[in-house]
């Protein structure tokens, strides 16, 4: 979300900046507190282009898309703690696929 709200700062400045968000599946925040929940809704209605990627919740949601983003992406910018999991899975698809990648220390 944080990252959505930096692009919404910069849109602000500059109204060529585009946000597009890509959701693992439908309302997959429903889990959070409600006020996580109000914010990421507020960035969502502020979008100008939401992808889902799968219909429904399966264990693979989530790394399709992230694979989704970087098919999309010129560049990923990760920021990452150097354990395995998705953020990890994310880099070694984005590098196998000769995207480039910035990675800053979480």
């Amino acid at each position: 979300m944080w990252a959505a709200e930096i692009v919404l700062e910069r849109k602000r400045v500059n109204p060529e900046v585009r946000l597009i968000c890509a959701l693992p599946y439908p309302s997959f925040e429903k889990s959070w507190r409600f006020s996580w929940q109000e914010r990421y809704g507020s960035i969502l209605m502020q979008a100008d282009y939401i992808k889902t990627i799968c219909p429904v919740f399966s264990k693979e949601s989530y790394q399709r898309r992230n694979e989704w983003m970087v098919d999309h992406s010129a560049r990923v910018i990760a920021i990452y703690n150097g354990t395995a999991g998705g953020t990890k899975k994310t880099i070694d698809y984005a590098r196998m696929q000769g995207v480039k990648v910035d990675i800053y220390e979480a």
